[in-house]
């Protein structure tokens, strides 16, 4: 004689040969979300170990579906199927079976636990660090963009006042100079310079001081995304120290970022990966006929 044991949203139920509902064991409400997820992850609810306990000893086989698992190992005649007979009457006649075994309407049950399941779902994906990771690189990025603009319309404007300026190159010196000294001439006593007359003309105390904030402004931008750098650089290390290791913080936390989690980059092919970042040129090439991108953000790895 045998019978089945699979499960539903409530817990693991008990089929007979004949598919006549035999036995249960509902699942804890609160506990719904964690007992599915633990089931997805190919373990045995404490539920499921009862229902064993209890139909092993008096039918000669039963027949579970799910997949051999060594969670199974302490149950003898056990034969493992899916999906299974009872399995598909089970999802077939959901909502009268489980009228037959809850104290509330099968609707508002199945309603209920799909939100329970859903908010914790939910709450898991807001606790996973590569969410942090992902925001935190995509401010980095469009840091960069927005002081790269405000770097050019500050070196734009005060070139007016003193073009000679524009000759250093490094950005941070740059922004510093005036931040610091802002008019041309204390910039010339206080930074050696080959200049004997500037070209520029004279500005107001007012531009110099709208000029000065611009550059405090860039400044502070240029610090918070040194903050930011450090910050991504910690995340990483924590989560992701392999690939931070193999790509770098940064260019590790853009291939997470682009592939959408770091579970969800382990599961990409290398091909896919090498092109990552690269979609719209990839999507030129579906629809053009263009030339195929050779990579993606992999290209900003310093080697």
């Amino acid at each position: 004689m045998k019978c089945y044991l699979t499960g539903c949203i409530a817990g693991p139920l008990a089929f007979s040969e004949d598919l006549e509902l035999i036995d249960y064991e509902p699942f804890p409400v609160d506990e719904i979300p964690g007992r599915l997820a633990e089931s997805q992850m190919g373990g045995v609810s404490p539920e499921e170990r009862i229902m064993l306990e209890r139909l092993t000893p008096e039918y000669d086989e039963v027949v579970v579906e799910a997949s051999p698992s060594p969670e199974y190992a302490g149950f003898r005649n056990l034969r493992f199927e899916v999906p299974s007979r009872a399995g598909i009457h089970l999802r077939e006649n959901l909502e009268d079976i489980l009228a037959e075994i809850l104290d509330m309407p099968a609707g508002d049950f199945i309603h209920d636990a799909l939100m329970s399941v859903a908010r914790e779902r939910l709450r898991e994906s807001l606790r996973e660090t590569d969410r942090f990771i992902i925001q935190s690189i995509n401010a980095l990025d469009e840091l960069d963009e927005e002081t790269g603009k405000l770097i050019e319309r500050l070196r734009e404007w005060y070139s007016l006042h003193f073009p000679e300026l524009d000759g250093i190159k490094s950005h941070e010196q740059y922004v510093e100079l005036i931040a610091e000294y802002g008019d041309r001439d204390q910039i010339l006593k206080n930074f050696r310079m080959d200049v004997d007359e500037s070209l520029g003309s004279d500005i107001t105390s007012e531009d110099l001081h709208i000029l000065r904030g611009l550059a405090e402004s860039i400044r502070g931008l240029q610090r918070l995304r040194e903050e930011t750098e450090r910050y991504i650089d910690i995340k990483m290390e924590k989560l992701a120290p392999n690939l931070r290791a193999l790509a770098g913080s940064n260019v590790g936390a853009r291939l997470i970022a682009h592939a959408g989690g770091l579970r969800e980059l382990a599961m990409l092919p290398s091909s896919t990966i090498q092109v990552l970042g690269a979609e719209k040129a990839l999507f030129r090439h579906l629809k053009s006929g263009a030339k195929p991108p050779k990579h993606g953000v992999i290209f900003q790895h310093p080697s």
